[in-house]
């Protein structure tokens, strides 16, 4: 093994992030999830992202029309806000984020004075974090039982808050989504106890899978990226090439937002044939990972596949 990058990395990282970074989606924000149609009356609902807006749709059914800021396949570490950001809060009645450092964009267009009086939800509040270099990490919705357990009730409690009258219904629903939650968890672990004990061992290109790994049962080796619009120096990647070759890691993963030329740079210096770059957290993708169930499916299809 060497301690050395060849120069080849060095070069590829710095070609790798002039075009890195989150996908460039449309500007105007995403109507999100096939629940039904938003009758009349109903609550609008902007959250911060696809993920958040699925899952709020999910409890307030036709008594919400939801929608994400953040269009399908941007992820929010970078957002930069566009003036129909500022439009859509403006006619909110919830704001919808997750916190911890997520989707701090958010606090930036309230500070401008849209939606700064509107009601909001920040749904990561109360959740016992992972840290991460001592920062609590914000990826909570990861692990379902967390989405159940953590988000569910919020969601409910915010909407019966503006709709006393469809607190039942609210309530309904998010029981009703908590039973599919736990048969989706159930599924997913299933999948995963085919991979080999010895192969549950994740790279991923950033910090987004903490609560995932502790919960279905995988090893973090590292992650390419620290924070994401922050390239790693050749030094550490290097390191990241030694401890990636000690672990027998089987395959990298990126998410569909990043630039996968990084992490292939990776995966050819630590000798790993398998590289996936399709796996969604941050933002849902198309179908059928464009919902937060088939999100979660999708990815767990995907490792299952490269590590088994």
């Amino acid at each position: 093994m060497r301690n050395v990058v060849r120069p080849v990395i060095a070069v590829a990282l710095s070609l790798a992030f002039l075009v890195a970074g989150c996908g460039q989606g449309p500007g105007r924000p995403s109507p999100v999830g096939s629940g039904p149609t938003p009758g009349p009356g109903a609550i609008q609902v902007v959250t911060t992202t696809t993920v958040f807006a699925d899952i709020v749709r999910s409890v307030g059914g036709s008594r919400a029309d939801v929608h994400s800021i953040i269009p399908p396949g941007v992820g929010p570490e970078d957002y930069e806000p566009k003036p129909d950001d500022a439009r859509l809060l403006a006619d909110a009645q919830l704001i919808v984020s997750n916190g911890v450092g997520l989707d701090d964009f958010l606090n930036r267009l309230l500070e401008s004075g849209s939606g700064g009086k509107t009601p909001r939800l920040v749904l990561g509040e109360g959740i016992d974090p992972i840290l991460v270099d001592a920062e609590p990490n914000p990826h909570f919705w990861l692990d379902p039982t967390l989405v159940k357990t953590g988000y569910l009730p919020k969601i409910v409690s915010a909407l019966s808050a503006l709709a006393p009258a469809d607190a039942t219904t609210f309530q309904a629903n998010a029981a009703a989504y908590g039973t599919q939650l736990d048969a989706l968890d159930a599924e997913l672990k299933a999948k995963v106890e085919t991979i080999r004990v010895a192969n549950r061992r994740l790279v991923t290109f950033h910090d987004a899978f903490p609560y995932f790994a502790r919960h279905f049962g995988f090893e973090l080796i590292g992650v390419v990226v620290a924070n994401v619009g922050q390239e790693p120096n050749a030094a550490e990647l290097a390191a990241l090439v030694q401890k990636v070759r000690a672990a027998g890691v089987k395959a990298v993963f990126s998410e569909a937002q990043f630039n996968p030329k990084l992490a292939q740079t990776l995966a050819d210096e630590a000798g790993i044939k398998t590289v996936v770059t399709t796996l969604y957290n941050d933002a849902l993708g198309p179908a059928p990972a464009d919902s937060y169930p088939g999100m979660m499916r999708w990815n767990v299809d995907k490792i299952v596949e490269a590590l088994r």
